[in-house]
């Protein structure tokens, strides 16, 4: 009895947490869209010294625990493929065969923001720009990447 008891208590305590996660992912653009996953649209700029840029878009999937996944596309790189550590390691992999990984500094789930990040690829610096949620447009990414 005691063990149904608790079972009853665990449901019904889990089932409360679950709304106001789910109205908080709604007011950041974001869907539930598995027990710890909410997924998002997300937008990627990536801009180079030389003056060229890739413009990505397309969707994050984000976990309770600040890792995520995401699948984006743009018209020269194809879609590319990536993930990011809740210690902040970005991988990203292109159909174009550009692979991009980066440190953003360590991660907390969050409902919308922008990471942006400066290295080397193509054999050119860039700087680099990913909103997801309410930040995840174009606006918002390109003044997160002017900021840097």
């Amino acid at each position: 009895m005691f063990k149904k008891a608790l079972c009853i208590l665990g449901v019904t305590l889990l089932a409360g947490c679950e709304v106001p996660i789910m109205i908080a992912a709604a007011q950041n653009q974001g869907e539930m869209t598995g027990m710890m996953e909410i997924t998002f649209p997300a937008s990627m700029i990536v801009q180079f010294d030389d003056g060229t840029e890739e413009v990505l878009n397309g969707q994050l999937i984000g976990h309770a625990n600040g890792s995520a996944k995401f699948n984006v596309a743009g018209p020269n790189w194809g879609t590319c493929a990536g993930s990011v550590t809740r210690d902040g390691v970005s991988t990203m992999a292109c159909d174009g065969g550009v692979n991009i990984t980066t440190n953003v500094g360590k991660q907390r789930p969050k409902m919308s923001g922008v990471n942006v990040a400066t290295g080397v690829a193509l054999g050119t610096n860039y700087k680099s720009g990913f909103g997801w949620g309410n930040n995840g447009n174009e606006a918002s990414v390109r003044a997160a990447i002017a900021a840097i």
